[in-house]
């Protein structure tokens, strides 16, 4: 009985650690600070500031 509940702990354990660890998230592959819009300050007039 102690050996069976072990076997399941380590289960538990393991699989909590591998999806935590798991480079492969979506999260990841979303960076929402990361533009590829540049911005050129020739174009801003004093009538875009304000």
């Amino acid at each position: 009985m102690k050996t069976k509940f072990n076997l399941y702990l380590l289960a538990a354990v393991s699989s909590i650690l591998f999806v935590s660890c798991n480079p492969d998230s979506i999260a990841d592959e979303d960076n929402p600070y990361e533009t590829e819009q540049g911005l050129d300050k020739k174009e801003i007039t004093d009538q875009d500031l304000g």
